[in-house]
């Protein structure tokens, strides 16, 4: 399929469930990998990319497909049509109609832009059957805007017209995918997910998923060229032999803290440990992602665990399996680590350490206070010695930390920054201050804090995942 782009083409990437975790990626990749690029707009479901040259490439589309693959936070890319700015798009659909003929007015003009970006998205039209599906993703699905008049009258006008204007060009045949009538309804409408695109066939000449991604500054007009196999990620999380939801990153969070590491070159030379393999999730997607794996526990059960499913792994790859990878699998407690590998082998360290007992209910401050002070301190301690002995000078850990929420005294957390300098490791900011432009919306607003470290947790969650990157001085 061939598409013709201009030099000022744009790219929306549509965000995993933690948009500021997977902005901070993105950015980490467009600013230190081969796709250099910079995020030039952003809401809590979309980022505008604007690359510096990969777009002028031929073979473009498989550069999108390789980064879209190494991404851990992205759903979906998208190649930009056209801009709407919100004025006009308020104008043709306010919350409230009072000017029927203005309102009139300004939906021709959207649909002028609409019929004029179709024959791109649709390289043929004429005597073509064609499907399309319309995906909407507001600044933050929270507003009312996009319950009340979004989804129950931009989406129906969408689909009537772009179906209207396709027939108008000579499709002899033209569907769209229907959403759920009591979505709709109700206004509590996700737009369609990656296996969707997949299932329906959206990469196609004469199918097509077209996004109405909203900002601050208006709506971006995409059709989509490359999406997650979130398929292949979820049977990793449920069907791999051995696992453990209640102490384990999800495949997504691992693959995003394998690339805070900053190892995009050469990945098949570049060695990773995780000192805390669990039951393997961090490795076996270190493994896909073309790495040296190598990884240890004081547990043997889950060594064992780890190794089988690692070989589960490759035989779902149909890949053979390395004769050595009981060797780089080991059982080590995490004082022994440099008794048990060599000094300053390691590229890069990606784990989760410890996280302490797992909570039904909030616990008491002073039990908290206790378990930090009397295991979790000494455990993150000898972490940091043992990992500046085996880590390459330069080479970068990424690893998570707890937050607990107690029932008596708020929230508590160890004081990770303390122990790495006494180890000599600075931290490394995970969001760019330089790079990013803060919004109005202040749900939208990076704040320093955040910069520096990033919290994942969903509502309610007594013990949250804070996330750290350190490099070796």
């Amino acid at each position: 399929m061939s598409y013709s782009i201009t030099e000022t083409s744009k790219f929306l990437f549509v965000l995993g469930s933690n948009w500021q975790l997977s902005i901070a990626e993105l950015d980490n990749v467009l600013k230190n990998s081969q796709f250099k690029g910079k995020i030039i707009d952003y809401s809590a479901n979309i980022a505008i990319v604007q690359f510096e040259s990969l777009h002028r490439e031929k073979l473009y589309l498989n550069k999108l497909m390789e980064l879209q693959f190494i991404l851990g936070g992205c759903q979906k890319i998208a190649l930009i049509q056209d801009f709407i700015d919100n004025r006009t798009i308020n104008d043709a659909f306010p919350a409230r109609i009072e000017k029927y003929k203005h309102v009139e007015k300004t939906r021709e003009k959207i649909l002028v832009i609409i019929k004029s970006i179709l024959p791109r998205v649709f390289p043929n039209i004429k005597n073509e059957s064609i499907f399309f599906a319309v995906s909407i993703y507001p600044n933050l699905f929270d507003e009312e805007y996009y319950s009340e008049v979004l989804v129950k009258h931009f989406l129906p006008f969408l689909n009537k017209e772009i179906m209207r204007l396709t027939y108008d060009y000579g499709a002899k045949k033209c569907l769209y995918y229907k959403y759920p009538d009591k979505n709709i309804k109700s206004g509590k409408l996700n737009p369609i997910f990656p296996h969707h695109i997949i299932k329906y066939g959206l990469f196609n000449k004469d199918r097509a998923e077209i996004i109405f991604g909203f900002t601050e500054e208006g709506c971006y007009i995409s059709r989509t060229f490359t999406a997650d196999d979130p398929n292949f990620k979820k049977k990793i999380d449920e069907e791999r032999p051995f696992k453990e939801f209640k102490s384990s990153v999800s495949p997504k969070l691992a693959v995003i803290m394998l690339n805070f590491l900053n190892l995009f070159e050469e990945r098949e030379k570049k060695i990773i440990l995780d000192p805390f393999v669990g039951n393997g999730i961090i490795p076996m997607l270190a493994l896909i992602q073309d790495f040296q794996i190598y990884g240890s526990d004081k547990d043997q059960k889950k060594v064992n665990n780890t190794i089988r499913n690692l070989n589960w792994l490759l035989d779902e790859l149909e890949e053979e399996t390395p004769f050595y990878l009981d060797k780089r699998v080991i059982i080590s407690d995490i004082t022994d680590l440099s008794m048990n590998f060599h000094q300053e082998f390691f590229d890069g360290i990606s784990t989760e350490p410890p996280l302490g007992p797992f909570f039904k209910s909030k616990p008491y401050y002073n039990e908290i206070k206790d378990l930090i002070e009397e295991e979790l301190e000494p455990t993150y301690d000898q972490f940091f010695r043992e990992s500046s002995k085996v880590l390459k000078q330069n080479g970068r850990i990424c690893f998570v930390a707890p937050i607990f929420s107690t029932i008596d005294g708020g929230e508590l957390q160890i004081n990770i920054e303390k122990i790495a300098v006494q180890h000599e490791f600075s931290l490394i900011p995970m969001m760019d201050a330089n790079r990013i432009v803060n919004k109005s919306n202040v749900k939208l607003q990076f704040k320093k804090k955040h910069m520096r470290t990033l919290i994942d947790a969903k509502k309610g969650q007594i013990v949250k995942r804070k996330f750290y990157v350190f490099e070796k001085q």
